[in-house]
């Protein structure tokens, strides 16, 4: 018969005492540590602290900078994405449904229209003509909703055929009479090479729409005015990508000039851009040294500059270099 066995002990999560064994020299660290040295425990943290204080004053002074950098207005992915989608599902509607004949005329002037403006420049005018008129008719049909879908449908049609385009050769009828002489300018400006066009999908709908207002004269009608964000995305392109304008000397300056006019364009739309920074680094370039510092200086008079206020500080020492950083706002 085997014996009796004890009853099973439940395991403790409790380490025994003798378990963890303090190393040999630890009480006599313990016990200096209650005496001065403790003053000086976690020194390492505050050092880190001092350095990291130090540095962080040291980049938010102002510092002798060219201004070789002017803003651009930034943009809203979603706002942007909605209104693609917006033009989508017009578009959509309308290759589904198809449009009134009123409608459908004023989409054939707009071709006839990008047609002539390249091939016979002497009947523009009385294109244009026929174009207003049709516009009108289809005004009085009560065919406003079926123009707003010409329009999208006329945008799409138009990335349809630019993206089909090969930039080493000539345009397509398509593309001709949706764009007229838009690839010509898109060569000129830098707009476009051999790889393509640097213009985005957003950025090529809303310069579309603004041509389609302006041939239409409806730019300025409430159904096709265009919204703060698409304003953005077009200044935003011409100020990234200029065109060639004739009469300036030199390449920089007709760039710079250009961009002046439209940071003046902009601004009177856009409220929030910062538009006298603009003026300022632009100015500069031109070598107006005194516009530059005025404009800079109203930039900074201005609350909430942002991220800006560093750079326009910058910009100000270089352009009064006899003044230390302290002057300046």
């Amino acid at each position: 018969m085997t014996e009796p066995q004890e009853p099973a002990r439940k395991s403790s999560l409790e380490p025994l005492r003798d378990a963890v064994k303090t190393p040999k020299g630890r009480e006599n660290i313990a016990a200096a540590g209650r005496g001065f040295a403790r003053h000086f425990a976690g020194w390492e943290l505050y050092a880190i602290t001092v350095v990291v204080v130090a540095v962080s004053g040291l980049l938010s002074l102002p510092r002798r900078a060219a201004p070789d950098l002017f803003p651009v207005p930034l943009i809203d992915v979603a706002e942007e994405a909605a209104t693609l989608g917006h033009y989508a599902a017009l578009a959509d509607r309308a290759e589904r449904e198809g449009l009134p004949f009123e409608t459908r005329a004023v989409g054939d002037a707009l071709r006839r229209l990008g047609r002539t403006g390249v091939a016979n420049a002497s009947d523009v005018e009385h294109v244009r003509r026929v174009l207003d008129e049709r516009v009108r008719a289809a005004l009085g049909a009560g065919q406003l909703e079926a123009l707003v879908r010409l329009r999208a449908v006329q945008v799409r049609l138009f990335l349809r055929a630019l993206r089909a385009h090969d930039w080493r050769g000539e345009p397509s009828n398509e593309l001709r009479e949706l764009g007229g002489e838009f690839p010509e300018r898109a060569l000129k400006n830098g707009w476009a090479g051999p790889e393509g066009c640097v213009a985005s999908e957003a950025e090529l709908s809303a310069l579309y729409a603004l041509r389609w207002g302006e041939l239409t004269h409806l730019r300025e009608h409430p159904a096709f005015k265009s919204t703060l964000a698409e304003w953005r995305r077009y200044y935003r392109f011409l100020l990234l990508y200029p065109e060639q304008a004739p009469g300036v000397e030199g390449a920089r300056a007709e760039r710079a000039e250009l961009r002046l006019r439209y940071v003046e364009a902009l601004a009177r739309r856009d409220r929030d851009y910062p538009a006298a920074l603009a003026r300022g680094s632009l100015l500069a370039e031109l070598g107006e040294g005194t516009l530059a510092a005025a404009e800079l200086r109203a930039f900074l008079g201005r609350p909430g500059g942002g991220e800006w206020t560093l750079r326009a500080r910058n910009y100000l020492v270089h352009l009064s270099p006899a003044a230390s950083p302290a002057d300046e706002p």
